[in-house]
């Protein structure tokens, strides 16, 4: 086969650009039958899978989005002779030369609309259902999303997959101590702290973590620090306002955007990971955390007991009680920390982009072999 990816969402930062790196740098080292074109949005990431065919079809503002999607798309696709044309994020032509497999992470942005500014909200409004109806295959990320996609769009059961994510090999490697020693002084890290990773943004529920962290720190048994890795998404004004109300200011550091190549140095330091996330199609830093060999605190909603499954503790995301007890119970006990470091790890093995890619091909012979 012929295969196009569009590779748009590299242009972004966060989970979806993770799964179009970690999907197609596998694909190209797994797949020695196929052949592949892969689709940018913008002319610098020319260069980026030089195994493949690469094309630029410009388009990043709402309305150039919808140009590109359905139109230079499936043009480009024709022009190309693709087979098969895979897109990655949610999105799909509403005409397509070629059968189309789609990959929709989650329903967040039609079930839960209050997580996105208003044009994304009518754009995915639009987009979701042209690709879950359209679409001759779907992938999502976990069994909890696979159940949400079936409810919500009666699609057939065998038309929907889950494929679980991997993560960067990076994770697992042994790291130079000098590099990271740099790493923490450059970002101003203590010698131990909390750690969380992931946008600022309100679905991510920052507010649960400082008000539980709030709680920790006053109980008087924990030193450790908040570090905050991401960059600032949507309204979060009001999550710095509470850390001045909570009087947190200088208990909490944040390092801003940090690149791929440095982040597991963050995690090594981290003595435990939170992540209370309210809604997940996946959930790819607890993941990351566990192959680091970090404790996990995290929800036990949506799709995060299936990535963490025993190796974490799993909370109720809006208890401020019960998430500060959990934190407070792996910053204390060694022993403890000791097994879920232990079971993180062994967990994480699970996972892996290679097993992602091998499964992500079956889709594509079944929709093309449906297709002829």
């Amino acid at each position: 086969m012929r295969i196009a990816i569009d590779a748009s969402t590299i242009s972004t930062q966060g989970g979806p650009r993770t799964y179009v790196l970690g999907l197609v740098d596998a694909l190209l080292r797994v797949d020695r039958e196929n052949t592949y074109v892969i689709f940018y949005n913008d002319p610098v990431h020319l260069g980026r899978f030089p195994q493949a065919r690469e094309i630029v079809l410009p388009g990043k503002n709402p309305l150039a989005r919808l140009w590109r999607e359905h139109v230079l798309l499936p043009l480009a696709c024709r022009r190309e002779k693709v087979d098969l044309l895979h897109c990655p994020k949610s999105a799909i032509p509403y005409f397509s030369p070629c059968p189309v497999v789609v990959t929709l992470h989650d329903l967040i942005p039609i079930k839960h609309p209050e997580t996105e500014k208003f044009a994304a909200q009518m754009y995915w409004r639009l987009q979701i259902p042209i690709a879950a109806r359209r679409s001759s295959y779907i992938i999502t990320d976990s069994e909890h999303a696979r159940q949400e996609i079936l409810t919500d769009f009666g699609c057939p059961a065998d038309k929907v997959r889950a494929i679980m994510l991997g993560f960067d090999p990076r994770m697992l490697k042994p790291r130079d101590r000098t590099t990271g020693e740099n790493i923490h002084r450059k970002y101003g890290l203590p010698e131990e702290y909390l750690l969380y990773v992931g946008t600022i943004q309100p679905r991510k529920n920052l507010d649960t973590l400082i008000e539980g962290f709030a709680l920790v720190k006053k109980s008087g048994r924990v030193s450790h620090k908040l570090v905050i890795v991401g960059r600032k998404g949507w309204l979060y004004e009001r999550f710095f306002k509470r850390i001045q109300e909570l009087s947190l200011t200088e208990e909490i550091i944040f390092t801003g955007f940090v690149p791929d190549e440095e982040l597991p140095y963050l995690y090594d330091g981290a003595r435990c990971f939170a992540y209370l996330s309210l809604f997940e199609g996946f959930g790819l830093p607890p993941l990351e955390a566990m192959a680091c060999g970090v404790p996990v605190v995290t929800s036990n909603t949506t799709s995060l007991p299936e990535v963490v499954g025993e190796a974490g503790i799993t909370v109720p995301p809006t208890d401020i009680e019960r998430v500060a007890a959990a934190l407070e119970q792996v910053l204390t006990d060694p022993l403890l920390a000791a097994r879920m470091r232990e079971a993180g790890i062994a967990r994480a093995r699970l996972f892996s982009w290679e097993a992602a890619a091998r499964e992500t091909l079956q889709i594509y012979t079944k929709a093309r072999q449906h297709d002829i």
